[in-house]
């Protein structure tokens, strides 16, 4: 008997992608494989009440015996012995599988405190859709009263899919609430908040530019009374904090990017190699040796 998401895939799914990708055959259609979930144990591996505790939590969550992973190395560096315990796996497949993401998408993810979506970077190259939950005990099924320690785990979804695009459009179908980045030929834009923030304490300087020097003047100048210069200083912390000049970042006036701003140019250097490598900047020219 078939799950109400395989369903909903069979009867509506498979028709809308075929429309929006222009497929021929329905068998060109994108498809979900099947789900993995991994969580490690770290410094918990060592102890077996722990490890047996994480079997148990992923049993509930996935409703499937979970398997326990082993190093297959020893490094010295990562403090890994081979033979020793990992971390905790499950492999789902059919119907568990559809059962599994349709708890996920309507249960679980909503339980997120401060959830923004899932980043479409999570699809990999071979079309693959990965990302990590923080806190395992979003998982209604799990008892948070017996869970001993709050664990993250990553979770992956294999796809038949001949395109990171025709995943994505898999996963909306599906109702995963994939955020969207705005990309333009600069990479990624800087968030329009912090940009704004920004503008925003520019503002509030030249405003209280003017105030602030005279009131510095006062408070340096040492042939002016004492008691003169501390009111000067009280005046000065009074005045709002943001008005001071060291509170403003340097950002690209392109991107926005905070990080490698050259400041006689005033962009980042992202935007100046891409500027160079594209002829607008006269003169200047790639080099390589």
């Amino acid at each position: 008997m078939n799950t109400r998401l395989k369903d909903i895939y069979d009867k509506k799914i498979t028709s809308t992608l075929m429309g929006k990708l222009k497929y021929k055959n329905r068998h060109q259609v994108p498809k979900l494989i099947k789900v993995v979930l991994n969580m490690g144990l770290g410094s918990d591996a060592s102890d077996t009440k722990k490890v047996k505790s994480c079997i148990e939590d992923m049993t509930m969550i996935t409703g499937q015996k979970a398997v326990v992973t082993k190093f297959k190395k020893s490094i010295s560096n990562f403090k890994t012995r081979k033979g020793t315990s990992a971390g905790v796996k499950v492999t789902l497949r059919s119907n568990k599988m559809y059962e599994f993401i349709d708890r996920l998408i309507n249960i679980a993810l909503p339980r997120i405190k401060d959830f923004r979506g899932l980043s479409p970077n999570g699809v990999d190259n071979s079309a693959n859709f990965s990302f990590g939950i923080k806190e395992h005990i979003i998982f209604p099924e799990v008892n948070f009263d017996k869970t001993d320690k709050i664990r993250g785990m990553d979770i992956t979804l294999v796809t038949k899919s001949d395109s990171k695009e025709a995943t994505l459009e898999l996963l909306k179908e599906f109702n995963f609430p994939i955020t969207k980045i705005k990309k333009n030929n600069w990479g990624y834009m800087a968030k329009t908040s912090a940009v704004q923030r920004n503008l925003k304490r520019i503002r509030l300087n030249k405003r209280y530019a003017k105030k602030r020097t005279e009131l510095k003047k006062i408070i340096n100048n040492r042939k002016i009374p004492l008691a003169e210069r501390f009111n000067a200083q009280l005046k000065l912390n009074k005045l709002p904090k943001n008005s001071s000049r060291i509170r403003i970042r340097n950002r690209c006036e392109i991107t926005g990017r905070p990080h490698g701003v050259y400041r006689k140019l005033k962009i980042s250097r992202i935007a100046l190699r891409q500027m160079a490598s594209s002829g607008k900047i006269p003169g200047m020219t790639k080099s390589s040796w």
